[in-house]
């Protein structure tokens, strides 16, 4: 089996595209600003200042996503090799997280999901969410814990949907 690295954090959000939040964040504060604005103090009474409770809904969505990209960690990663499952991201706090292929009893991969359930040999259960990882490397993840599975004769069920719970 060969080793599998990926580097999660290097195609998070590019430089760019911070940037066009940051601008869109600043549009949307502006425009509610300008509501306020022609309703105080120009005394424009047609436009009433429930208005701008829109624009700056939209731009407080827009100004934490741009918060998060700003400021995220940069570390993360996922490492499925001979011996071990290790991999560190998440969006608020990333922790490393490491599974040994020995303590695994079986693996549940679900066909609708873009999860891994690891059934361990003590019954615990952990779910390695790779929602937020682009479809591509997911698949090459979940191809790779297939794979490994079947060559450590790990139990491999295929499900539809893995219970919320």
């Amino acid at each position: 089996m060969e080793n599998l690295y990926y580097n999660l954090s290097k195609e998070e959000f590019s430089r760019g595209r911070k940037v066009l939040l940051w601008i869109f964040t600043s549009l949307f504060f502006l425009a509610g600003l300008g509501i306020i604005f022609m309703n105080v103090i120009l005394h424009n009474e047609s436009i009433h200042l429930s208005l701008s409770l829109a624009p700056f809904g939209i731009s407080f969505v827009a100004g934490t996503i741009a918060i998060i990209a700003t400021f995220s960690k940069n570390d993360h990663y996922i490492i499925i090799d001979n011996d071990k499952i290790e991999f560190k991201f998440g969006m608020l706090k990333p922790k490393i997280q490491t599974f040994l292929w020995n303590n695994v009893k079986e693996i549940q991969l679900p066909h609708k999901q873009k999860k891994i359930k690891l059934v361990m040999k003590n019954n615990s259960s952990n779910i390695i969410n790779l929602t937020w990882i682009e479809k591509k490397k997911s698949s090459h993840i979940r191809k790779q814990f297939y794979y490994a599975a079947r060559e450590k004769n790990i139990d491999i069920i295929k499900v539809q949907y893995l219970p919320s719970k």
